[in-house]
């Protein structure tokens, strides 16, 4: 029944369709597209901001702690913590689930159901 169901779904747009777009690329695009979402909200929204969130959160410590004299020192760190690492972290996980987003849908369509998709570290 799932079957007939998919045949009698998919059908008429390869029989519309044929000439302006290959069958194959027909086929493929409702797995492509699951593949896409996917992978934009595993990466938008937990993988990226996790990301970012701790990059961010030592570059605020490491600027916050620089401008109290000295980004080494014990004491000028443990007080930029609040000040830096808190709002690096928001900002960082911020702008890095916007960028999961693009990044995860990017690669979900290319390549669906693929590692790639769902972490936002890039290829080697």
């Amino acid at each position: 029944m799932s079957a007939a169901l998919m045949v009698s779904a998919v059908a008429p747009a390869v029989a519309l369709d044929y000439e302006a777009k290959p069958v194959m690329w027909v086929l493929q695009a409702p797995f492509r597209t699951v593949g896409g979402v996917s992978g934009a909200l595993v990466s938008g929204l937990v993988s990226g901001p996790m990301q970012g969130g701790f990059h961010g959160g030592i570059k605020g410590t490491n600027h916050v702690a620089e401008h109290f004299g000295d980004d080494k020192g014990l004491g000028q760190r443990v007080a930029a913590v609040p000040l830096g690492g808190s709002v690096g972290m928001m900002t960082g996980g911020f702008q890095e689930g916007y960028h999961g987003m693009g990044h995860g849908w990017k690669k979900g369509w290319e390549h669906p159901f693929s590692r790639w998709s769902f972490i936002t570290m890039e290829e080697k």
